[in-house]
């Protein structure tokens, strides 16, 4: 009987409200949960969002990072060395950055997730309004990235050097 109401559930996304305190507010059970309930929900298929409950931001992705994190610490088995370093030095240390050079998801999800993690506003916009802000805040992405990248560097693909930024305190070993 459970499995039916379980999937009543899956209908609509289940809202977890995270507080400055960091506790985790289960909207619909009206109850504190852990990473390892939220983890115990994803595993049952359920759709859960997770939003900061000062700023109204969606939080899912970092929530899910953490629980992944969390997990990895526990594993038995770990990534290989090799992987886990050049997820470092490919990404500069960012799983997505190495999965998106990877080339593992579309743009258009990148596009989706980040108007997903927007902060929820109080009165709906216009759809030129919604339109008008998404691309500017690509716009925006795409202009800070490029200025933080080295202008001088080679346009062509081929000869593009991957840019890894300095540790404070780090000794060169160049000969």
């Amino acid at each position: 009987m459970e499995t039916s109401s379980s999937s009543k559930v899956n209908s609509s996304p289940k809202v977890i409200k995270r507080y400055q305190n960091r506790k985790l507010y289960d909207t619909q059970q009206s109850c504190y949960v852990t990473l390892e309930d939220i983890a115990k929900m994803i595993r049952a298929s359920e759709e859960v969002t997770i939003v900061d409950n000062k700023t109204k931001r969606d939080i899912t992705a970092s929530t899910l990072a953490q629980i992944i994190f969390e997990a990895e610490k526990k594993a038995s088995e770990y990534a290989p060395l090799k992987v886990l370093r050049d997820i470092i030095q490919t990404g500069n240390g960012s799983m997505s950055s190495y999965l998106a050079k990877l080339n593992v998801f579309e743009p258009s999800e990148i596009r989706r997730e980040l108007d997903r993690s927007a902060p929820i506003e109080a009165e709906p916009k216009s759809y030129d309004d919604l339109k008008s802000s998404i691309d500017q805040r690509i716009s925006s992405a795409a202009n800070s990235l490029n200025e933080s990248a080295n202008t001088t560097l080679p346009t062509s693909s081929q000869n593009a050097i991957e840019i890894t930024p300095e540790l404070p305190g780090a000794r060169s070993f160049e000969n």
